[in-house]
């Protein structure tokens, strides 16, 4: 898989469901539906989040986060499966900045918030 700085890395990125979702925010663009569901969460239980809030510079290249959690103040990013290129931007991400919390919530973990609460939220979207 090629380096390409901020755009997809993944054919199956390439293809998610990109877009604004009014039920959440009417400005805010999301790159994938599990973005979208993923804010949907955090309003359903009344959770304060920032989408892309900061860009980090890092060794080989720039890297956004998905989600800030002010009151936890934590980083989240919601990937699907991890390439050798988003494990390298982890890394050097854990690496220059030691001090910040990221958590990294992949397929079994998004899985199971789905199982959990897509029943729960009228709007939740399904792949």
């Amino acid at each position: 898989m090629k380096d390409v700085g901020s755009r997809p890395t993944s054919p199956k990125a390439a293809r998610a469901k990109a877009g604004i979702r009014p039920d959440i925010h009417p400005k805010i663009y999301f790159f994938s539906r599990w973005e979208a569901n993923y804010a949907r969460l955090l309003n359903y239980q009344g959770i304060k989040w920032i989408h892309q809030p900061k860009t980090f510079q890092l060794k080989s290249q720039r890297y956004t986060p998905d989600f800030y959690l002010p009151k936890e103040n934590k980083f989240i990013e919601i990937k699907n499966f991890l390439t050798d290129y988003s494990i390298r931007r982890d890394r050097e991400f854990r690496e220059l900045y030691p001090d910040l919390k990221l958590e990294m919530i992949l397929k079994d973990g998004y899985m199971n918030l789905q199982d959990k609460f897509a029943s729960k939220i009228k709007t939740w979207e399904y792949s």
